[in-house]
């Protein structure tokens, strides 16, 4: 088992829980005090904080400090020690490590019988079988290693490595091993670290990960959006540093931290919704300072979209005099009342003004009715972007925009990135991937001419010469038949 080397001569491997605590943020580095994608053996993921000094239990696969964790790169793999302490490696899943001789403790030993050398281990995982024809599962009987003589392996101890002793004894104890193929071999070995290596994956919890998250946990939450089609969202809806968005969000929040993380704080995103407060409770996930969400996240609900001036707060500023002479308590909701009526009346006249860089509907509501409402709120030339996981809605949005002038060429879209099984010889896609992954309407906002449009080119000029023409000719034949009957 080979080590990386410290991801740099100026960063600690373990930050002090004290001297870390205002540690900023970033995307590159693991720090203290943000939330952190782990990904592990078994493809499963969870969403962790990172605080200094904490303790993170992983189920079935231990326990590991925070501190241990802290300075390394994004993207790093570990493996967890004894106390929870953890150690570098290179991969969550690499091949059986055969540079030694295998040890156990003296209980693994006599579970396992004698012990492995390097020369055994090597022909053990080198030869192989052509097919699988020869293989005959016959249960317990050619497996030598019993579930008793797992669990015993186990209880020897909680070395770094008993994990991989455990899967070398498992193949060593294999009577058919040998008779499947490279390819199988493989995967039998990839169960077997999914089941008992002690490994872990740090990544950066950007707006991808959040979305496996949700979809793995419940991919309805998300309105069953897939990761390509999110990003075939934001390219059509143009998400930039420094834009004005309309953006209409059902899935919780995470299209909204996409937006975000793609802006890097600089712009305006109008959320509309039907609630008290919108819901963005993914972004509690989010490593992005309240203030900074305050700046770029401005609410706006229903009535106070459709109705503007009826929902537009009257606020009469409190001169000087008036503040001195309150009391704390009723100083405290002034200012709250104020700082309301500012952001209400603020948001209100962004939606009134309109002008959006473009708008982004993630919505169970029914879209041929919402729509028009929201289209007089977008620039020229700018586009709307709708989603939805089912491709009937998005059929009835297209027949009624395409009777709306307002609207150019509405088309409807979907991606799928579909993966493959890729080792040499045996390159074929993944059969039991997810079968859909949502729709996406897009169309371009236009301002139709009044009266009509008037074509201009060589084309109208040549028509209107051949008129001519045809005007002369006929008066030519009128004064000829006039000199005929004179």
């Amino acid at each position: 088992m080979s080590e990386t080397p410290d991801p740099s001569p100026n960063v600690t491997p373990a930050f002090k829980a004290e001297n870390e605590v205002f540690a900023p943020k970033s995307s590159t580095i693991i720090s203290p005090n943000q939330f952190a994608f782990v990904r592990l053996p078994s493809e499963g993921m969870k969403i962790v904080e990172l605080k200094p000094g904490g303790i993170i239990n992983l189920g079935k696969f231990g326990a590991f400090a925070v501190d241990g964790v802290l300075g390394y790169p994004f993207g790093q793999t570990f493996e967890i020690l004894d106390d929870n302490q953890v150690t570098p490696i290179e991969s969550i899943t690499y091949e059986a490590d055969i540079s030694e001789d295998v040890e156990l403790s003296e209980g693994g030993a006599e579970a396992a019988g004698p012990e492995l050398t390097k020369d055994e281990l090597t022909k053990l995982f080198t030869n192989s079988s052509e097919n699988n024809q020869n293989i005959i599962n016959i249960g317990s009987s050619i497996q030598k290693l019993s579930s008793e003589e797992i669990d015993s392996l186990k209880k020897s101890g909680a070395s770094s490595d008993f994990g991989q002793k455990i899967i070398e004894q498992i193949i060593a104890g294999h009577a058919g091993f040998d008779k499947k193929t490279i390819f199988s071999q493989q995967k039998y070995l990839k169960r077997k670290q999914q089941k008992f290596l002690r490994r872990f994956t740090m990544e950066y919890l950007g707006s991808s990960q959040l979305l496996k998250y949700y979809i793995e946990k419940d991919s309805q939450r998300v309105l069953d959006m897939s990761e390509e089609t999110l990003g075939l969202l934001l390219n059509y809806a143009n998400v930039r540093q420094g834009g004005r968005y309309l953006l209409v969000d059902e899935t919780g929040g995470v299209v909204l931290y996409a937006m975000m993380e793609r802006m890097k704080g600089q712009g305006t995103i109008v959320v509309a919704h039907d609630n008290e407060h919108p819901n963005h409770i993914a972004l509690r996930y989010s490593n992005y300072q309240p203030s900074m969400v305050e700046d770029m996240v401005k609410p706006i609900n229903w009535l106070q979209f459709m109705e503007p001036e009826n929902e537009r707060i009257d606020w009469v500023t409190a001169t000087e005099d008036e503040l001195n002479d309150m009391k704390f308590a009723k100083r405290q909701q002034y200012e709250r009342r104020s700082k309301r009526a500012q952001e209400v009346n603020s948001v209100i006249d962004q939606v009134t003004t309109g002008n959006f860089d473009a708008v982004i509907v993630v919505s169970t509501l029914n879209l041929p009715s919402l729509v028009p409402h929201l289209i007089g709120t977008v620039g020229g030339s700018r586009p709307i972007v709708l989603y939805h996981q089912y491709k009937e809605s998005l059929l009835d949005t297209q027949h009624s925009l395409s009777n709306d002038k307002r609207v150019l060429a509405p088309s409807i879209f979907e991606t799928r990135v579909r993966p493959h099984q890729t080792i040499p010889g045996r390159m074929h896609p993944v059969m039991s991937m997810r079968g859909f992954g949502g729709y996406i309407l897009w169309a371009t906002r236009v301002f139709p001419k009044e009266g009509g449009v008037t074509a201009v080119g060589r084309g109208v000029s040549k028509k209107k010469k051949d008129e001519e023409a045809k005007v002369e000719e006929k008066d030519v034949v009128m004064e000829e038949a006039k000199d005929d009957k004179a």
